[in-house]
């Protein structure tokens, strides 16, 4: 997997995802179809659960609250223990990184290095609170029509495909 690369060092991770993260997320502007799809939700209930881990939704201004990120936010970092420490922005880290004056993240409970959060080993933590509030959002809305944008998704993305086809077949409204 091209984010958790195999490189010797943390420092050499955190430059590389710093890089990365600099470039896709930092210095993302929305799109004409990401805005023209804020404002076709404008006023309405929706909720976003999304593979994309750019945080590209946030900064189009999508409400956080409605957003859950599957496979994490690589602008958020967890310890790399194994343990549940929770997570934090990552933001100054990659300012640093990118300003040639990085500095490896340390948890603040137990001092291990600090990774991005992202499933790129069994130390993945997904985000159960916007889980949660995804769950509410499909059951306050069982009996009523929903629509279900399935954008960038195909059969090579399963994990996420397969889901929302059986969340379909499952409440037909």
């Amino acid at each position: 997997d091209a984010l958790d690369k195999d490189l010797d060092s943390w420092d050499e991770k955190w430059q590389f995802w710093s890089q990365l993260i600099n470039e896709y997320s930092v210095e993302y502007e929305p799109s004409k179809a990401m805005k023209q799809l804020k404002e076709l939700l404008n006023g309405k209930n929706y909720f976003i659960a999304t593979s994309t881990f750019g945080h590209f939704f946030e900064k189009a201004g999508f409400d956080q609250e409605k957003i859950f990120n599957v496979f994490g936010d690589w602008t958020m970092m967890q310890c790399s223990s194994g343990l549940n420490h929770g997570t934090r922005s990552d933001l100054s880290t990659v300012k640093r990184y990118v300003n040639g004056q990085g500095e490896v993240p340390r948890c603040e409970n137990c001092n291990s290095p600090m990774e991005l959060h992202m499933p790129l080993n069994a130390h993945f933590f997904p985000d159960e609170d916007a889980n949660t509030r995804f769950r509410w959002f499909l059951t306050r809305n069982q009996t009523k029509n929903v629509v279900v944008l399935e954008l960038g998704v195909d059969p090579t993305s399963p994990q996420l495909l397969d889901p929302m086809v059986k969340l379909i077949e499952q409440f037909k409204d």
